[in-house]
């Protein structure tokens, strides 16, 4: 009698569970794995001019799958706009303007070129949409499009140079402070961007400004960029290493170009110098006041310290050079026939100044003697460098061979970054008086 109740009870629950799984999850098994596929229209023209442009595919899934959509030509040859993409059953809806991800590269006299996304040539094609189950069984619905008045012309970049192709980012003013690199666009592009990359770590890219020229970013012709790797505008550049330097060119239509170049950062930083414990030691100075007879010299001594990551260039006069007061840096090195001693972009140099010169620090020297510093040869002329935590001892002597302009009271010493700043300023001042003799 109990059994004839449970059985009973049991009875309409086994059979709602039965409708339940047929309703959900069994009933797929009956869908078609891949239905109400559509391509319309049947004719476009990809040429990105706003009308007619784009087809629209539709499809269904009944299934899980793995989606593909090709196209093929007249002769024969698929090209993949969707390649074994996962997809959960479901409708699905894309629009296609004629563009096919499928890399090929240009070598020419103007450099080699990756297209990783093109224009299909005009014509007409067969479209096939393949929806593949993990075990192995398959659909597949195929149509025909036609592709007229596309625009097939891709933006190429051509002769993309990067000079030099070594690069030391540190202010020094020799050529290799700064990198340029060129192009010629061969038609109007949407987006043109050019970037540096560390192979390592591809997903890290340093963007570059484009240089200001007649012809605006994005317009057919030469174009040309100056990276100086951020040191310039205050900021350290990208750690040493091995880079790419990548420009990539996409327009309206969709088609993409790519071209590369390699660049090596080497002693890359912001310069840094200090003079030490901002103390200069003034000869016969007593009280801040140093008393100089007409005729005699005002001299000092002062230490300079490397407080950077980077080599610091320097240049003469080297320490120990006494100049007349009625001298500056250009005349002495006019009266010594050393071009070295004149005013050198990116060269640092020990100065001195008063409070009514005309010029700043007209009195300059070397930040070091040539054996506190490294001596390199670079394009055939000597530089000279105080090296990182490296110090230059520094001296000099100003001969009063005539009286300073009156109301002159302040003198100074400070370091110049010629062309760039004047990194340490008002060091030590001190009260010079210069008397009859």
């Amino acid at each position: 009698m109990h059994w004839i109740k449970l059985k009973t009870f049991w009875r309409p629950l086994l059979g709602l569970a039965a409708a339940a799984l047929l309703s959900t999850g069994c009933i797929s098994l009956f869908r078609p794995l891949l239905a109400n596929v559509s391509v319309e229209p049947a004719l476009i023209s990809p040429n990105a001019d706003g009308s007619d442009d784009v087809t629209r595919i539709r499809y269904t899934l009944g299934r899980n799958a793995d989606l593909s959509i090709t196209f093929t030509d007249a002769a024969g040859q698929a090209f993949a706009f969707r390649e074994r993409r996962p997809r959960s059953p479901g409708e699905y809806e894309v629009l296609w303007g004629g563009v096919v991800n499928q890399l090929r590269v240009l070598d020419g006299a103007a450099g080699r070129q990756a297209v990783d996304s093109w224009v299909l040539p005009d014509g007409a094609y067969t479209w096939a949409i393949t929806a593949a189950e993990a075990n192995g069984s398959s659909q597949q619905i195929t149509g025909t499009i036609t592709l007229q008045g596309g625009d097939t012309e891709l933006p190429l970049l051509n002769n993309f140079m990067v000079v030099p192709q070594e690069f030391r980012p540190n202010q020094d003013g020799l050529r290799d402070d700064w990198v340029s690199i060129s192009y010629y666009l061969t038609k109007p592009a949407d987006a043109v961007n050019v970037y540096l990359v560390n192979p390592a770590q591809p997903d890290v890219k340093y963007y570059l400004p484009e240089s200001e020229r007649v012809i605006k970013p994005g317009e057919m012709g030469y174009h040309e960029y100056r990276y100086e790797g951020g040191v310039d505008k205050g900021a350290e550049p990208p750690p040493d290493g091995a880079y790419t330097i990548v420009g990539e060119a996409r327009d309206l239509a969709g088609n993409h170009v790519v071209v590369s170049s390699t660049l090596t950062i080497q002693e890359g930083g912001k310069p840094r110098a200090d003079i030490l414990q901002g103390e200069i030691e003034w000869q016969n100075e007593v009280n801040r006041v140093v008393g100089v007879p007409l005729g005699s010299t005002l001299c000092f001594t002062a230490t300079v310290a490397n407080q950077g990551t980077v080599p610091i260039r320097t240049a003469g006069p080297w320490p120990g050079q006494t100049y007349r007061f009625s001298q500056n840096y250009n005349t002495l090195a006019i009266a010594n026939n050393d071009k070295s001693w004149h005013q050198q972009a990116g060269a640092w140099r020990f100065g001195v100044n008063f409070d009514t010169t005309g010029v700043d620090f007209p009195f300059r020297w070397a930040i070091g003697r040539p054996q506190d510093l490294e001596r390199r040869v670079i394009d055939g002329t000597e530089q000279y460098y105080l090296l990182p935590g490296q110090r230059g001892q520094v001296s000099g002597c100003i001969e009063f061979d005539e009286a300073p302009p009156s109301a002159t009271n302040f003198w100074w010493g400070g370091l110049i970054h010629e062309f760039v700043a004047v990194a340490n300023n008002y060091v030590d001042r001190i009260s010079v008086e210069v008397g009859q003799p």
